[in-house]
């Protein structure tokens, strides 16, 4: 009779992981999540500014067409295309008749979603129009919004001419 030969083993078989393959994992692990992390953080703020940017810009028209809005008002009036657009620095909100002296206020997010100077959330932004009549027929608006994004202090500044067309 062929019998196999018993061997004994001082081998055992291994459970588990070992403390170093623990941390060879977690190593591997921790490189692959740390870009994801980085690039979740990295667009977050890239939507940020981006909202900030849109905000801005609206801002500006805005005011470009709070003044277009206050010409258009006078020569429906039959009254001179400038009457209240005098040369100097103002403020106003999207629905004004009329520009308030530039005092330097920030905006107030409203609960109904408006830009105002009156009651809402504080904003970090600042609008500023300037108007300079350049000639009899001419109106120079700039219109200038200030705010600070992540302790940068930026600026955006938009020009438009309205005439006197009648």
């Amino acid at each position: 009779m062929d019998c196999m030969p018993i061997t004994l083993s001082n081998h055992r078989k291994e459970r588990g992981f070992t403390l170093v393959e623990t941390l060879v994992a977690l190593f591997i692990l921790t490189m692959g999540l740390v870009p994801i992390l980085v690039v979740g953080f990295s667009s977050r703020h890239v939507a940020e500014t981006v909202k900030n940017n849109l905000v801005v810009a609206n801002l500006a028209q805005e005011g470009i067409e709070v003044v277009r809005g206050i010409r258009d008002t006078n020569w429906v009036a039959s009254a001179s295309f400038a009457m209240g657009l005098n040369d100097g620095d103002y403020e106003a909100v999207w629905n004004s008749t009329t520009l308030m002296p530039d005092a330097g206020r920030f905006l107030n997010l409203s609960s109904g979603g408006l830009y105002t100077y009156s009651a809402g959330t504080p904003t970090m932004f600042q609008r500023r129009i300037s108007v300079a009549r350049t000639s009899p027929v001419e109106l120079k608006v700039v219109v200038t919004v200030y705010w600070n994004e992540r302790g940068t202090n930026k600026t955006l500044e938009i020009e438009s001419h309205l005439f006197d067309w009648f």
